[in-house]
């Protein structure tokens, strides 16, 4: 009895597999014998079974897998270390930047930002928004009809950084002229951001030109 193609070939695993019955492994063999092309398809799975790796290339894989590794851990390290050096450029420019702020002084420009008052009997120069670090005060007797009149000329001076970090809530108080020191005595007093220099014996014409210059912040 001759049996079809299409039978051989789906005993042909279970062939293989040496799973079938002792009559079903010589129809099959027979038929082989006679049928290339299911001696063509039982070769396959034969070549199939070949197709392994051999330890050669077990260990080649694992050689390529390890330097798979090894890459990627020293491009893991190289991101970290650009992180890592990053950072330090950032952080050392922010330092610089802030240093620099903080030692850069300048005059504080009037913008109503400044008022005095007379507070037990002394003269107090208030601040809106800004830390002053520095004042200059001078003050200035002149003779004006027979009259003698003293002024209190003065500025402050703070830093970039001060300016930077300090809101207009925040005020700060300077005392400009105790009441030991004569403040009852001061008739005006000015915010003035030049040159102080020779400005105390100045006459009073020439104080007029700083006076011109200046911002009348109180009077008596």
């Amino acid at each position: 009895m001759k049996y079809s193609c299409n039978l051989i070939q789906d005993l042909l695993t279970l062939y293989h597999d040496g799973v079938c019955s002792e009559e079903s492994n010589k129809i099959i063999e027979n038929h082989l014998e006679e049928c290339s092309t299911c001696k063509d398809c039982y070769n396959s799975l034969c070549d199939a079974d070949k197709i392994v790796a051999t330890p050669q290339n077990v260990e080649l894989e694992m050689k390529k897998a390890a330097s798979f590794r090894s890459i990627n851990k020293k491009i893991r390290r190289r991101q970290i270390l650009v992180v890592i050096l990053a950072f330090a450029i950032f952080a050392t420019i922010s330092f610089s930047i802030v240093g620099l702020l903080k030692n850069s002084e300048q005059v504080i420009s009037y913008n109503n930002n400044i008022a005095v008052s007379m507070v037990d009997e002394s003269l107090i120069g208030r601040l809106q928004g800004n830390q002053a670090n520095y004042l200059k005060i001078k003050q200035v007797e002149v003779e004006n009809n027979g009259q003698e009149s003293k002024y209190l000329f003065f500025y402050m001076s703070g830093t970039k950084w001060d300016d930077l970090i300090t809101n207009n809530n925040v005020f700060s108080e300077y005392v400009l002229c105790a009441s030991d020191k004569g403040a009852e005595h001061i008739d005006c007093v000015f915010y003035y951001t030049g040159d102080y220099t020779g400005i105390e014996s100045m006459n009073i014409d020439d104080l007029q030109k700083i006076i011109d210059h200046s911002i009348l912040l109180w009077s008596k």
